[in-house]
């Protein structure tokens, strides 16, 4: 592998481009971390994938044997499982809220306390996600809240 970087003034936005002759898997991995710094994943809609930047996730869900990725305007599908997306988005500042959700904490607008020890989190769009009693004591701690 040949690693070459023109550094120039007059270029206005750093651009990474890749000449190979076939896709690797050493290719697809280096493109793979590539995105991860960008914070990007890859979702569907309307069979056209979108590389979707992280820090517009509102929230994942699993439904049966599906995972949809919410935004503030639109929602997306994922051939990820949802401990896959949590792995993948733990150090991004999201949370695993109940066993088929997962949200990102920087999209939290407030708590309420809910039955059963549950908490009812209001998003920034004014969605409600409850978190599930089990997982509730750790999004406290995790908001510095006691």
């Amino acid at each position: 592998m040949k690693i070459e970087i023109d550094v120039d003034e007059a270029y206005s936005d750093t651009a990474i481009v890749i000449h190979t002759p076939r896709l690797t898997p050493d290719t697809e991995k280096l493109i793979s971390l590539i995105r991860m710094l960008n914070m990007q994943i890859a979702v569907k809609r309307d069979g056209e994938t979108h590389l979707l930047d992280t820090e517009k996730i509102l929230y994942i869900e699993a439904v049966e044997r599906s995972t949809f990725v919410y935004t503030e305007d639109a929602t997306f599908e994922s051939d990820f499982r949802l401990y896959e997306m949590e792995e993948k988005l733990l150090e991004q500042g999201f949370f695993r809220a109940s066993k088929q959700s997962i949200l990102n904490l920087k999209k939290v607008k407030s708590l309420k306390a809910d039955i059963n020890r549950k908490i009812r989190v209001t998003l920034e769009n004014g969605e409600q996600i409850l978190v599930s009693r089990m997982y509730a004591d750790e999004l406290r701690r995790r908001l510095g809240i006691q």
